[in-house]
């Protein structure tokens, strides 16, 4: 049981009532007087050079007030295709009319004419010599100078001297590093750590192995919306669907060209993200222009069918890697390479490929990731990016090397795992960390060394880390004449954060949580704040809050001290009130007297202030064990029983934490078993629920969450993020029970039946 008042406990959301009772104002509400509606119209090639673009016919429908292409930005930085077009579906401008029927008619009646140029969608294929150049600036040589450049930094390094004079051997040495030579490549990283090669020569066991996990959705349930308001000054007003308004005013600000403060985005209740929700292009911009071409409020909405054509989802990969093991289950070498696909702009979570580390220690490491790019939509965040991903790769390999020598599955990880004070390879110092004690408690809660498994039943276990972030935030807290508090600033609630936050606030003023509320407020008028993403919220904002809430107190003690006549510290804030506790007749004054007070005072009303930047997270990891059943004639696979433990630092609100947990397992088993995006040769995607399977409550059980808190050392009152640790083991968890069920390893996902069944029939497998 938690020791603390508010913080530690289950309590209702913020904002629970105005949600379930429909009084929430989501985008798609917003809506005034002698509104426009956008429509884009979009490319039906997916790799060709825009011949022409007439709009004339769409000009002339009754209604339509506006449109616009490239040609209208004034910056000249990309929101829509000009020269060419890089995928189906690439937006080339948009128009504005007063009905959305209206909008979408003139849309259909712009005509396109193209020159059709070859299409490579493959990520494994784009980086062929012979694929087509997506990008103009990618010429046959790029690949040739990257090498060249990678090669002169490793002599620079290791020689600590100016290798430029290497260029012309290095030229000459090209032909030998053909496997390393790679075309549409978009970005890349690289991250080393002893002698890898070496290590595998050490290694008593090596394993190699390839590994495909597509692209899928966020399917967040409220599509992309915006609503922009241009004024005669030049100022505008953007009511905006977003993980983070402060990027989506210095995003607009950006493409137009015009300073911050002419821009105010007001940030609306928003229908999911899961990272999904940073894409200014998408409907933020086209609705800008057009309602400064027009002068009236515009919104642009996205229906389902643009989501998947350019809702920018989460990046697939292949990934080939390969470890070593001693026989007794020391982990000793690994290496990997992977490519991503990041379509058809520069990103994709390269970085993050890092997470094939893991929890564990590896005396040799090397990891080389590439973002290429496809004749496809660009990528963007979609909880935990990429580790999800890497993380697959890693403990389904991991998994089959504890079959080989013939290991127990926990028992090897335990063996491997970093404790305090370790190094981190290719990084630092393992600070406190709670990775063997978050394995065990899900060990212990399925008894797992005295598990049992009927026919064609299978455990799996995985364990998956994150390391939550902390960005710039800042939180004002006022006392007012009633007693009651109230907390301002301007970061976007996704999770139940902003309830988080009034706890952390009644905690610390030792008020009812029920005294606290909150308020957000627009670009013009909160504080700047992060965005919404990247486990940093609660981390963040929780740290601001309590700062402020401590300023707060602060004043109180002092304004409580003046007005009982006495020193500072011989009084003392408890249950909503300040008393002396110098041992004079018994005094106290509530908040709410202190507040009235104040307002006579030369310091004025109560106020605390809590602001930073950058104070230093700490790792998480998150350890989920499954059992499922497998029909070996239908390959339909049943999970049968989920246990998902996490180290969540301090759990603030238990029921917003175990919330967080599920939401990510479900997420993680519809990624195993069912969602993928698929494309034809067309660049047509499945663009929506017919098409694109999302799991329901008959494909998802029980989910049993365990919490571990290993507090952080900067944490509010200890606390992590919570939000993404709890996708990153689930689809290596499903794949290793699913292995254990059958006897055959999947390593392309989605798992689903048909590849179950052929996978045992190509191994003469049948029931278990």
């Amino acid at each position: 049981m938690s020791e603390h008042a508010v913080v530690g406990k289950g309590v209702p959301r913020v904002d629970a009532l105005e949600k379930v009772t429909g009084a929430a104002k989501y985008g798609a509400d917003i809506n005034f007087p002698g509104m426009l509606h956008a429509r884009i119209f979009r490319s039906t090639e997916v790799h060709a050079k825009i011949l022409s673009i007439d709009t004339s016919e769409a000009e002339k429908l009754p209604g339509v007030h506006a449109i616009i292409t490239q040609d209208d930005i004034p910056t000249g930085r990309a929101v829509f295709a000009k020269e060419k077009v890089l995928y189906y579906g690439e937006p080339l401008g948009a128009v504005a009319a007063t009905d959305p029927d209206i909008a979408e008619e003139a849309a259909e009646l712009v005509k396109v004419e193209y020159e059709p140029l070859p299409v490579v969608q493959d990520v494994m294929e784009s980086i062929k010599p012979d694929a087509p150049h997506l990008l103009n600036d990618r010429t046959k040589d790029g690949p040739r100078r990257r090498v060249i450049t990678r090669q002169l930094k490793k002599l620079s390094k290791e020689t600590g001297e100016d290798n430029s004079a290497e260029i012309e051997r290095l030229n000459a040495e090209l032909g030998g590093l053909d496997d390393e030579i790679y075309y549409n490549v978009a970005g890349e990283t690289h991250e080393s750590a002893g002698d890898v090669e070496q290590g595998f020569a050490e290694s008593d066991v090596v394993v190699e192995g390839t590994y495909t996990i597509p692209r899928v959705h966020q399917v967040y349930m409220e599509p992309h919306v915006s609503v922009a308001q241009a004024e005669p000054s030049g100022k505008l007003t953007v009511w905006a669907s977003t993980q983070g308004h402060f990027a989506i005013r210095s995003g607009i600000a950006g493409v137009l060209g015009i300073p911050l403060s002419d821009i105010n985005v007001v940030g609306v209740t928003m229908g999911g993200g899961f990272g999904g929700r940073f894409n200014i292009q998408a409907t933020h911009v086209p609705a800008v222009i057009l309602s400064q071409k027009t002068g009236r409020p515009v919104k642009a909405q996205l229906n389902r069918e643009e989501e998947f054509l350019d809702g920018r989802p989460g990046a697939g990969c292949v990934i080939k890697l390969k470890t070593g093991v001693m026989d007794d289950g020391t982990i000793v070498a690994r290496k990997a390479l992977a490519f991503w696909d990041c379509g058809s702009v520069a990103g994709g979570p390269i970085a993050n490929t890092i997470r094939i580390r893991g929890v564990y220690k590896f005396p040799h490491l090397q990891m080389d990731a590439y973002a290429v790019h496809t004749n496809k939509s660009g990528t963007t965040s979609y909880r935990a990016p990429g580790a999800p991903q890497a993380i697959f790769a890693a403990e389904s390999q991991l998994d089959e090397i504890a079959t080989i020598i013939g290991m127990d599955p926990v028992d090897l990880r335990m063996k491997n795992m970093r404790e305090e004070g370790d190094q981190v390879p290719a990084g630092a110092t393992e600070p406190i960390v709670g990775y063997k004690e978050t394995l065990k408690a899900a060990a212990d809660a399925v008894d797992w060394w005295n598990r049992e498994k009927g026919p064609n039943q299978g455990w799996g276990v995985a364990v998956g880390d994150w390391t939550n972030g902390c960005g710039p935030g800042a939180v004002y807290v006022s006392v007012h004449e009633d007693g009651s508090v109230r907390l301002f600033h301007g970061s976007m609630d996704i999770t139940g954060t902003d309830t988080a936050m009034a706890q952390i606030a009644a905690e610390v003023l030792t008020v009812p949580y029920e005294q606290v509320s909150i308020t957000r407020g627009d670009t013009n008028s909160a504080p700047y704040n992060t965005g919404s993403g990247g486990s940093v919220v609660t981390f963040t904002m929780g740290n601001t809050a309590k700062l402020a809430a401590e300023d707060a107190r602060g004043r109180l003690l002092e304004l409580a001290a003046q007005r009982l006549n006495t020193d500072i510290e011989h009084v003392e804030l408890r249950d909503g009130k300040v008393s002396l506790t110098n041992g004079d007749a018994p005094k106290s004054l509530s908040l709410g007297e202190l507040a009235a007070y104040s307002l006579s005072t030369t310091g004025g009303p109560i106020v605390g202030k809590g602001s930073l930047s950058g104070r230093l997270s700490a790792p998480a990891v998150a350890v989920q064990i499954a059992k499922v059943e497998v029909n070996p004639e239908t390959g339909n696979t049943k999970v049968l029983r989920t246990v998902a433990s996490q180290d969540v630092g301090f759990a603030i609100n238990p029921i917003a934490v175990e919330g967080q947990i599920e939401g990510g397992v479900v997420q993680g088993y519809a990624w195993s078993m069912m969602e993928e995006m698929q494309y034809d040769e067309k660049g047509n995607v499945n663009p929506g629920f017919v098409d694109y399977r999302v799991p329901t409550t008959a494909d998802i059980p029980r989910i049993e969450s365990v919490i571990v808190e290993v507090p952080a050392p900067n944490g509010p009152y200890g606390a992590k993020g919570v939000g993404e640790p709890s996708l990153t083991p689930t689809l290596a968890t499903f794949a290793n029970a699913v292995t254990d069920a059958t006897g055959v390893r999947i390593n392309d996902l989605p798992i689903k039946p048909e590849k179950i069944v052929n996978a045992l029939k190509s191994n003469g497998n049948g029931s278990r």
